[in-house]
């Protein structure tokens, strides 16, 4: 009897840590950048896509997508989204090479990382869940 609460127990508890870890999450970002930064801004994320697809997390890993010309929203034009199937699945993705890390950095020091500071009311940045029906 010992033996199979115990094995009911570990069973349980190995369940619980699997299904934490698989919960989809993503990273929404909503934001502006100026049209003289869009081309410096476009190539800082292809560069990043191509590092992570070279570490092996998949193509096209940040989606960037914009408005159209015509549309007449006067804020949060771009939005970026990305994917991860765990917290721990997040972390490898921002700590990736040294190499990745001086591009951020490099990032985070220019004219760009101005957009995306968390609080900046020109960027809306959330990590969301999704809930099961």
């Amino acid at each position: 009897m010992k033996k199979t609460t115990l094995f009911s127990l570990c069973l349980l508890a190995f369940i619980s840590i699997v299904f934490a870890q698989n919960q989809e999450r993503l990273s929404v970002h909503y934001f502006d950048v100026p049209d003289e930064l869009v081309e410096e801004f476009l190539v800082f994320n292809k560069t990043r896509n191509l590092m992570l697809e070279e570490a092996g997390f998949g193509k096209d890993f940040y989606k960037l997508y914009r408005v159209t010309a015509s549309d007449e929203a006067s804020q949060y034009r771009y939005f970026m989204i990305s994917q991860y199937t765990s917290d721990k699945h997040y972390e490898m993705t921002h700590n990736v090479s040294e190499a990745y890390q001086k591009l951020n950095d490099s990032f985070w020091d220019s004219e760009l990382g101005n957009i995306f500071t968390m609080d900046n009311k020109g960027h809306v940045y959330r990590k969301v869940y999704r809930i099961e029906d």
